[in-house]
């Protein structure tokens, strides 16, 4: 079946309420990532590497299954709403179900029952962000064709998507946590901030289901499990395009999800007191986001100018420059503005590591919708090569990329913890009733210059070398660009348009 659609190119009304899907994903991603580890380690005093372990081996087995849940969504026959929306409605809902399960607060009993309780949640949340994940990005090439309309959906998406994350993570930072933790307790206001979280996911997932048809209508290929690994070897752009962005993401996300540790145990409650906590995690956030936005809302008008593959090296560079800032950062946070008791001394502190962190997130933003359209590109590049498309699965391949990324940052922030030393929160009740938390670790001292300073090597040394194996990765092998996919679109649109005619003659 040819490339048939059922009107003109994409409406700026649905690129608007297809992206808002993209909250519902990043507000899940967001959620659990920034606040999910820190809140069995800190909180609730769990067994750092066994949740590590765990969690990595959660990580790389999910990733490895996302195919094939792709290849059931592929392979999945079309209903009246289209092949994508049902499975994103679904997804939405079971994923915003797994939230609140995964923060109930489990105090006392069995240890090895709670380990296996909040293990075996994030086990049904990673199986059901897929259910979302997947047929979402799946959309893109049923719903925009030219590279100019995927460019337009994918740069909104990702704006949107990223401002869904800002808005959990200042909700927890600044609001839920801060306000509810001294009557109910910092493990409740978790619970609080998993309800608030699962109701948004299913609001915003509601946007691609109900206002977007699936328009363009593509060659449906059948896709058995079995050969969906196998398109890693056969699609050569595939491979290359894995081995680069997983490096990027395992280097991004090393560093990007320590930094929530860095404001707990620098902030006021360490005894050390350099950061603010709560606002002055969301101040980081918007200081930080600036770069993210920034890629997002000119994206559009600097790939004109500067093409793709180009603005996609340029993001491991920007990296780079970033994580070594950032790192060089943090030894002017100790004494150089007076004394830590100052207000004024905190919030300078802030703005300091805030400012390099944009590099972080600029470079985050141009690799994301770069990548979104590179992944559509390869799916053109599949059908050209081998005849057939699985859209579903070369996308579920990027969330499998996400995983794998995650699950190497999960590990590098495991071990970062455990070598420094850094202790769980002690909880008690002040004579007002209200609850107090101190970080006292086995001696009874407060949290080290040393132990952070470790940590820090683990968030911003170790990342570097991905980022530049990642880099050379990409520029030896990567061509699907310019002319040459100019060429490859091309007379993929002469063979639907012949195989079309002969079916019409028929």
């Amino acid at each position: 079946m040819g490339n048939k659609k059922t009107s003109g190119g994409i409406s700026g009304f649905e690129t608007a309420t297809y992206s808002i899907g993209s909250m519902s994903r990043e507000i899940s991603y967001v959620c659990i990532n920034l606040f999910y580890m820190a809140f069995l380690f800190v909180y609730m005093g769990l067994n750092v590497m066994v949740i590590t372990v765990a969690f990595v081996i959660i990580r790389v087995l999910d990733a490895l299954c996302n195919p094939l849940i792709a290849s059931v969504i592929n392979n999945s026959p079309k209903s009246r709403w289209g092949r994508y929306r049902p499975w994103i409605l679904i997804g939405g809902m079971l994923n915003g179900a797994s939230l609140v399960l995964m923060f109930l607060p489990l105090s006392g009993g069995i240890e090895w029952l709670r380990h296996g309780y909040y293990i075996l949640m994030f086990l049904i949340w990673s199986l059901t962000y897929t259910l979302l994940e997947v047929p979402y990005w799946s959309m893109i090439p049923t719903i925009a064709n030219s590279n100019e309309d995927r460019n337009k959906v994918s740069s909104l998406s990702r704006f949107i998507g990223a401002n869904g994350g800002f808005v959990i993570s200042s909700l927890g930072t600044a609001v839920i946590i801060p306000v509810f933790a001294p009557t109910l307790g910092v493990d409740r206001a978790h619970f609080i901030l998993g309800l608030i979280a699962a109701g948004m996911v299913i609001l915003f997932a509601l946007g691609p289901v109900v206002f977007n048809k699936e328009r363009y209508i593509l060659p449906e290929h059948k896709i058995r499990p079995s050969e969906v690994l196998g398109l890693l070897r056969t699609n050569d752009q595939l491979g290359a395009y894995t081995v680069s962005y997983l490096l990027f993401l395992s280097a991004i996300n090393t560093a990007i999800l320590q930094i929530i540790y860095i404001f707990i145990y620098y902030g006021d409650m360490g005894g050390l007191g350099l950061l603010s906590q709560g606002l002055g995690y969301t101040v980081f956030s918007v200081v930080g986001g600036v770069g993210l936005g920034l890629a997002m809302m000119f994206y559009q008008q600097l790939v004109k100018k500067i093409p793709g593959y180009r603005i996609y090296s340029l993001s491991f560079f920007v990296a780079v420059i970033g994580m070594l800032v950032m790192f060089f950062i943090f030894f002017l946070l100790r004494d150089h503005y007076g004394s830590v008791d100052s207000s004024s001394a905190k919030w300078i502190n802030v703005i300091l590591i805030s400012l390099p962190a944009s590099f972080l997130f600029l470079s985050n933003g141009l690799n994301q919708i770069t990548t979104t359209v590179m992944a559509a590109e390869i799916t053109d590049y599949n059908e050209w090569k081998t005849g057939r498309r699985g859209d579903s699965i070369i996308f579920s391949i990027q969330t499998m990329i996400v995983k794998l990324s995650c699950a190497v940052a999960t590990l590098v922030i495991g071990i970062g913890i455990r070598v420094a030393n850094l202790p769980a929160v002690t909880q008690s009740i002040d004579a007002t009733g209200a609850f107090e938390y101190s970080f006292l670790d086995a001696t009874g001292a407060v949290v080290s210059f040393a132990a952070l300073d470790i940590m820090r090597v683990f968030m911003f040394l170790v990342p570097i070398p991905l980022c530049i194996i990642g880099y050379f990765a990409y520029r030896r092998k990567y061509w699907l660009y310019g002319e040459k996919y100019d060429e490859i679109k091309q007379e993929i649109e002469e063979r639907r348009t012949n195989s079309e005619n002969a079916g019409n003659r028929q």
